[in-house]
Parts: structure tokens; C-alpha cells; sequence
């Protein structure tokens, strides 16, 4: 393992990406507690022009969408989104989604 920053936080990478930080953590680069930690934190963005046929907004790289599909594919397991979610719910400004927070 190393301590691969998450894409994004460099000023030469300023745009991050969820589904290529989660690429890096399946790819066994990034640990999972450090995963865990950098996703719970994440600044996930709105979901735009979901579709039917696409579930996934393909065109971006920052939404809940994206840890759900890398949970699919087996990137990261069922538990490792439970602790994300229960750091999210947690967070100061709440849950990502803008929802209420769970009791």
C-alpha cells in the first residue's frame, strides 16, 4: 500500500473523481481505512439527467451513483459503504444528499 493522495487534490489534478479514487483503492493503492475516510468526505455533487436506461450518470464522476455502481462491480464491499454512509449521515453539514438525517 501507499499513500496515494485522492485524484484531485493536487493543484496539476485539480478536477477529483470519485470513480477514479475508488479505481485506485479496488487496484489496491489506497487502504481501506484512508478510503474510507477521503469518501466519507467527499464533495459529492448533485445527480444530473438521470435516465431510465442510465441509471449512472456517466458524464460525472462525483455522486452517490458512483460508489453504488463500484459496490456492483465489487470495488468496495457491502460493509465499506455502511461505514461511509453511517460518516456521511455524521458529517456537520449532514448527509450528502441534502436529506434528513437518519435517527
Amino acid at each position: 500500500m501507499n499513500d496515494t493522495p485522492a485524484p484531485g487534490t493536487s493543484a496539476a489534478d485539480p478536477a477529483p473523481s470519485l470513480r477514479a479514487y475508488l479505481g485506485l483503492y479496488a487496484a489496491g493503492f489506497v487502504e481501506r481505512e484512508q478510503m474510507i475516510t477521503t469518501v466519507a468526505a467527499w464533495p459529492f455533487e448533485a445527480e444530473e439527467g438521470l435516465d431510465e436506461g442510465h441509471p449512472e450518470p456517466t458524464h460525472q464522476d462525483n455522486t452517490l451513483s458512483v460508489l453504488a455502481a463500484a459496490r456492483l462491480l465489487g470495488q468496495v464491499t457491502r460493509e465499506d459503504v455502511e461505514e461511509i454512509q453511517r460518516r456521511i449521515d455524521s458529517r456537520p453539514d449532514g448527509p450528502a444528499d441534502g436529506a434528513e438525517r437518519r435517527p
